[in-house]
């Protein structure tokens, strides 16, 4: 077993990585980029649902990747790709096909990342025997990867005002860094000799070892199901509150105010999040308590509403910690990467899914009484979510 110093140098420099790469000031922009450079509407959605795709296309192949060949060179390549877009969409002057390009390049670095991070960071938590900790630094991972949203979105909008590209210019210094600080974090199969074969012919072996864990242990399927339907659920829905705080007729120039509140406030409670490690029943009276207070929000004054929406916002930073330190645990196979990566595409899958439906919601109805509907159902989950598993002595 290593040092002590040595696991904090490998946190450090994990933490700067998952900090660094989301500390992007074009986040702020990218779609009205697109409109601004002469692309329709219509135009700027089907880029967005081409990344999405791509991003579904690539997750099990970059999966199988970081189980097969050496996972920090892929960490080192996800930012530079991501990178690479921002070039590509900055020459690009309005031609379309390079969007989509760009696009393709920003899905494949978020594959290459996904299910790789997770994979080393667990397996040097275990090799330091500091596996207790493990939702507590994945609390504090999520807590840095909110702050860098936070802060390069305000940001970004700043630097956005004087000048678009700039924005697209100044991410590539976060995004080197990133690549940089990926250098000290070693692939400890590799120091142990642990993987011999770096042929991609171990591909069938691996989707098959994956697929036996995944049937052999429930609590893997269980906290799959629960992600896809109810974390991804909350997901997917905070990408309309704009829409629910102008519903309930919050002043335009509070909308950000707000945003950035609920924001700071998520942030401290992923940070916190191992603390609901002692109150397993948390995982259902979670979306119990969101849905409850989603529901009641179209009956109530502005204020509660405000609250309800919060509520819901803030809650799924936690949620989101617990059933992804959750599901790292339950498995122990050499696919823990793919496993990951199998994990994220139900949850791209299903986001698209409820994209849809809450789509047809607004198509029909108004945007308070579709929340109220997505209420209902987070509160019909949790009631099944309880009624599947034996709380008092099973920990989160």
């Amino acid at each position: 077993m290593r040092a002590p110093a040595s696991f904090k140098r490998t946190l450090s420099f994990y933490y700067l990585y998952v900090f660094c790469y989301d500390f992007i000031f074009g986040y702020a922009i990218f779609p009205a980029f697109f409109q601004l450079k002469g692309s329709s509407p219509e135009m700027v959605g089907a880029i967005l649902a081409f990344w999405a795709a791509c991003i579904i296309a690539f997750e099990i192949p970059s999966g199988l990747l970081a189980d097969i060949f050496d996972r920090k060179a892929l960490l080192i390549a996800a930012p530079l790709l991501k990178g690479a877009c921002f070039v590509v969409w900055v020459l690009a002057d309005g031609q379309i096909w390079m969007y989509f390009l760009g696009m393709a390049l920003w899905s494949m670095a978020s594959a290459l990342r996904s299910g790789t991070k997770e994979a080393l960071l667990f397996e040097h938590v275990t090799a330091h025997g500091r596996a207790p900790d493990y939702t507590s630094i994945l609390g504090k991972e999520r807590a840095f990867q909110e702050a860098a949203t936070l802060s390069g979105a305000a940001a970004g909008g700043l630097i956005a005002a004087q000048n678009l590209e700039l924005a697209f210019w100044l991410s590539l210094v976060p995004l080197s860094l990133c690549a940089l600080s990926a250098l000290p974090l070693s692939d400890l199969r590799k120091e142990r000799r642990i993987t011999q074969d770096t042929s991609f012919t171990r591909a069938p072996e691996l989707i098959k070892t994956t697929w036996s864990e995944y049937m052999s242990k429930p609590e893997i399927r269980r906290v799959t199901l629960y992600v896809a339907l109810c974390v991804t659920f909350l997901s997917t829905l905070e990408d309309f509150n704009q829409l629910f705080l102008l519903a309930i007729e919050m002043p335009v120039w509070s909308i950000g105010i707000a945003i950035a509140g609920m924001g700071l406030a998520r942030l401290m409670l992923a940070y916190y999040a191992s603390w609901f490690e002692h109150f397993p029943a948390f995982i259902w009276i979670g979306p119990l308590f969101c849905g409850g207070a989603l529901f009641l929000s179209g009956f109530l004054s502005f204020a509660y509403s405000l609250l309800a929406m919060a509520s819901a916002y803030i809650l799924t930073a936690p949620l989101m910690v617990l059933t992804m330190s959750r599901f790292q645990k339950a498995f122990d196979g050499e696919g823990r990467a793919t496993a990951t990566s199998v994990l994220s595409v139900s949850m791209e899958a299903l986001s698209l899914v409820f994209n849809i439906a809450i789509a047809i919601l607004f198509s029909q109805l108004n945007v308070l009484k579709t929340y109220q509907i997505c209420g209902a159902y987070l509160v019909v989950f949790a009631l099944w979510e309880m009624a599947r598993r034996p709380y008092r002595n099973a920990p989160i």
